[in-house]
């Protein structure tokens, strides 16, 4: 089974982290057939990228918000179960086969319903006393059978009893000194006898186990007298006809069944023929789920009286057992990040995850591995441009939609060019791509900006976290939200309520600085809009006015380049 590679970008995903992301899934699943590479997504895509793939006809990735190691990642060597028929012999052989003292127990669909320890078995075994343990255990039949390693002469014992289990008394043949006691008996019960005492028997009980049979020699001289009992009886395959009935109680014949073990090894064998139903731990029952972070299990573990810990998947079915020690063999996801290389705008359990490759055209960040990685970082304009390159060097054709999701990235990154981030080798793979996809680059990136932000259709969540990034400049705790619109008006419309959810959000995750960049490439700048007790920083940055709400920034494009330096500088002073 191929082991999985997750690919994917930042959180607050923009259109370059999403197709990236995919574009480079698909070129991996070319060249590493060892490896299933899945893009996914950390957040919703936003209206730009739902645009893209919708225009190119792809589907969105997965959305996944943790890669936090969970059980499922546990090495689970132990699958071994029993059900609540299973004979306390066959419980104790699994039990002792293994490290633990505990087993699940489950419904005939393996789905956990208890747990059976060593302890309530042993108590089981001393305290049985009476004839009745078998009815009122309702021990199978063919728990007998197994469990006593009996072999058959004939069985009739379940057409006499519909149900398969005992239901009658077990009696040895000492307990039967005499008729009056030999008329208690019924065709629910069952007799063990030795080989000279079997004739005595067989007409009144439903079963009767012979023992001694230990050798070949008395195994066929007891199936020829048995052979020519029933030829004297007349009884041939029809036992139909042999039934009891109030005319010819002595016409009825139990079934016969006969075993190398002596009388006393039969007796204390068939106390451990009983069923675990009885012993089964029902309440309080402490398990786990195969999606359950290992953090919230060990914390569990840590509070708990037991060791060992029953695991099933989502619908309840038995996966194995854990237990302290297990946590320690856990086999991390793998990953390949995209546009981005810094923890605090990667995924949520980052640190618990193997890094395999970093693909990114950013500022080289705090992402650490314990492993040496493929890390590639170009100072282009965008991450699908890297991609493409990659593309080119493996000689690796590009798909017309895997084309028109990096075409678009490009264009989103670069804002059709006008961004200041863009270099020579952007415009050149655009046109390429451009020309694979068959579109026209101007007239598509234009259409693409427009329509996938209509600012005034999108809540202030929507905007806000379209593509938002965390900072840290200094002391000061930051947070930069950009938005590409060729709606520049229509943000107006929803201009007072974005701002309240911006002093929400600052007073939530106690930012003190939260930024939105509002930016078309149409009109040629960039709203900027401060919110904050740091607001000040960039006031100083852009010699912003206090009293004003926002500012134009005529030029600029790109928070990376003309925003992020110009704040951090600022906030030195």
């Amino acid at each position: 089974m191929k082991e999985n590679v997750y690919i994917f970008g930042h959180q607050n995903p923009d259109t370059d982290s999403i197709c990236s992301a995919i574009s480079y899934s698909y070129l991996k699943n070319q060249i590493d057939k060892e490896h299933n590479y899945i893009p996914v997504a950390l957040k919703e895509v936003n209206k730009e990228t739902e645009y893209i793939l919708n225009r190119f006809n792809v589907d969105e990735p997965k959305l996944v918000t943790s890669l936090k190691p969970q059980v499922t990642d546990i090495n689970l060597y132990n699958e071994l179960f029993v059900k609540e028929t299973d004979s306390i012999r066959k419980t104790l052989e699994i039990l002792l086969s293994q490290a633990g003292r505990i087993l699940p127990v489950v419904d005939n669909n393996e789905r956990l319903i208890g747990i059976v320890s060593i302890s309530d078995i042993v108590h089981r075994i001393l305290s049985v006393e009476n004839k009745t343990i078998l009815r009122d255990t309702k021990t199978p039949f063919s728990n007998i059978i197994n469990d006593l390693h009996l072999k058959e002469l004939f069985n009739f014992y379940n057409k006499e009893n519909g149900s398969g289990n005992v239901e009658g008394i077990v009696y040895l043949s000492t307990d039967l000194v005499n008729n009056e006691q030999l008329q208690n008996v019924t065709h629910h019960d069952i007799i063990i006898c030795n080989y000279i005492e079997w004739k005595k028997y067989i007409h009144y009980a439903g079963g009767v186990i012979i023992g001694g049979i230990d050798n070949e020699v008395k195994e066929q001289k007891l199936k020829k007298e048995c052979e020519n009992y029933i030829n004297q009886l007349n009884i041939y395959e029809n036992h139909e006809d042999l039934k009891e009935n109030e005319e010819h109680e002595e016409r009825f014949i139990g079934s016969m069944f006969y075993s190398a073990k002596c009388t006393l090894e039969l007796v204390k064998a068939l106390a451990q023929a009983t069923p675990i139903n009885s012993m089964v731990i029902k309440e309080g029952l402490q398990y786990f789920v195969t999606y359950e972070t290992i953090e919230d299990v060990r914390k569990n573990m840590m509070t708990s009286k037991f060791r060992r810990f029953p695991v099933v998947d989502s619908n309840g079915k038995i996966k194995g057992m854990i237990s302290r020690s297990d946590l320690l063999d856990i086999n991390k996801k793998k990953a390949i990040l995209v546009d981005h290389n810094e923890r605090g705008q990667s995924i949520d359990g980052i640190e618990d995850i193997d890094i395999l490759e970093i693909i990114d055209h950013h500022r080289v960040a705090d992402v650490q591995t314990i492993a040496p990685l493929y890390f590639r970082v170009e100072p282009v304009g965008c991450t699908c441009t890297i991609v493409g390159r990659i593309f080119e060097e493996q000689q690796i054709e590009i798909p017309k939609d895997i084309a028109g999701l990096m075409l678009s990235a490009i264009i989103s990154d670069t804002l059709l060019f006008n961004s200041p981030t863009c270099t020579k080798a952007d415009v050149d793979m655009a046109y390429k791509l451009a020309e694979i996809a068959n579109v026209n680059t101007k007239m598509y990136g234009m259409k693409m900006i427009t329509q996938g932000s209509i600012l005034k259709e999108q809540t202030p969540n929507q905007i806000l976290n379209n593509d938002r990034k965390k900072f840290m400049f200094g002391k000061y705790k930051v947070t930069i939200s950009q938005v590409n619109t060729g709606d520049f008006d229509g943000f107006f419309s929803v201009f007072e309520s974005t701002l309240e959810e911006m002093e929400r959000i600052c007073e939530v995750d106690g930012y003190n600085l939260f930024v939105l960049l509002v930016t078309d490439a149409v009109v040629g700048g960039t709203e900027i809009i401060p919110i904050g007790d740091a607001r000040w920083i960039v006031e100083e940055a852009y010699n912003m006015k206090a009293p004003d709400k926002s500012m134009f920034l005529s030029g600029v494009f790109s928070r990376k380049k003309q925003v992020v330096p110009m704040l951090m500088n600022a906030a030195q002073l």
